[in-house]
């Protein structure tokens, strides 16, 4: 088998794409894939697919292939430009490669591969890549993961905020429950964020969502309200954002108290913080005996993480009808706790 057969097999290409010739460079230490259409080939129009278009001229194009050996490979072409009477001048689309891209899809696919096993500075030196260039690899390949969406059986949706690159900047991530799988993303996180991803979606698609789950963040809850049909009823908050701003919380009234206790000569809440936001099955064993002494006295910080630590029951609950009572008693404590205290500190 000549070489050109057997590169264009490997390169899977089929009428009227042929491989014409073989050049190897061993100074530059490349190889170049010369492909042309088979003589005689029509032309159609690349978006209307009309068949009398004629070719108004040739441009030369290269994409970078996948390495053969030792050697960076190159596939070439000149790439026919059309006259269509409807749609004026279209270029050629060559199967190895999409719109616009200098790359070939096996070329980028193998990208995409490395990328998720390692960094993008390491995919970059591995395939001689710059930033721009493995960035813009990720974008395509992105958008190619977001045209082969099937939302028409989206039922339970999860909504979350994610920090990105320096400063707090953040994103909106929408992901289906179902396939944990992502299948929406924008900047900030803002009501009208959220709105931007249920205005995509159709009708029909919105009536389905029978779940959502997400923090408390005010904005979201705002957008699905807007959007959802009884959107109270099928939200859930889930866990870790409930454990957080019940820690969050218990925080706070230690700061507080512990500016009290700081004016009135007293430090026994000095550094304390993470004893009062770690569960005691998790504190260190040099700090539980300080820690379980403070819990004896009548503060405002015990008080706060006793009811902290009660709330760990409700997820152990298993009928909603125990679930709501547990979380009736438990929310009217929280919510009458006495935070004065009925005596003085001890030994104040």
């Amino acid at each position: 088998m000549r070489d050109t057969g057997l590169v264009q097999q490997i390169l899977g290409l089929a009428r009227p794409w042929q491989v014409n010739e073989v050049i190897m460079d061993e100074s530059e230490k490349t190889i170049t894939v010369r492909v042309e259409p088979a003589l005689g080939t029509k032309l159609a129009c690349p978006a209307r697919g009309r068949p009398d278009c004629t070719i108004k001229d040739r441009q030369e194009r290269a994409w970078r292939h996948r390495d053969t050996c030792q050697f960076k490979t190159l596939i070439g072409a000149s790439l026919a430009r059309t006259q269509c009477p409807q749609c004026g001048v279209k270029t050629i689309s060559p199967p190895w490669a999409k719109r616009h891209s200098r790359f070939t899809m096996l070329f980028e696919r193998f990208a995409i591969d490395a990328l998720l096993e390692m960094s993008i500075q390491a995919t970059c030196r591995l395939l001689g890549l710059s930033w721009d260039e493995a960035d813009t690899i990720i974008a395509r390949a992105v958008g190619r993961g977001l045209a082969r969406r099937d939302l028409n059986k989206l039922k339970r949706i999860g909504i979350d905020e994610k920090s990105v690159l320096k400063g707090h900047r953040t994103i909106t991530v929408v992901y289906d429950l179902e396939t944990s799988k992502v299948i929406w993303t924008s900047k900030d996180r803002t009501e009208a964020t959220l709105d931007r991803f249920f205005e995509g979606l159709p009708a029909e698609v919105l009536g389905r969502i029978e779940c959502i789950t997400m923090d408390m963040w005010k904005p979201y809850r705002a957008s699905c309200r807007k959007w959802i049909a009884d959107a109270d009823e099928k939200t859930v908050l889930d866990r870790f954002h409930i454990e957080r701003h019940l820690g969050e919380a218990v925080d706070k009234v230690r700061k507080q108290e512990h500016r009290e206790l700081m004016a009135a000569g007293i430090d026994w809440l000095k550094g304390t913080k993470w004893d009062w936001l770690v569960h005691p099955e998790n504190l260190p064993a040099v700090r539980e005996a300080r820690f379980e002494q403070l819990r004896q006295y009548d503060l405002k910080s015990v008080r706060a993480h006793a009811i902290r630590q009660n709330f760990r029951h409700f997820w152990n609950t298993i009928y909603p009808a125990n679930a709501r009572k547990f979380f009736k008693s438990w929310y009217f404590w929280a919510t009458h706790a006495a935070w004065r205290r009925s005596s003085k500190w001890p030994g104040a």
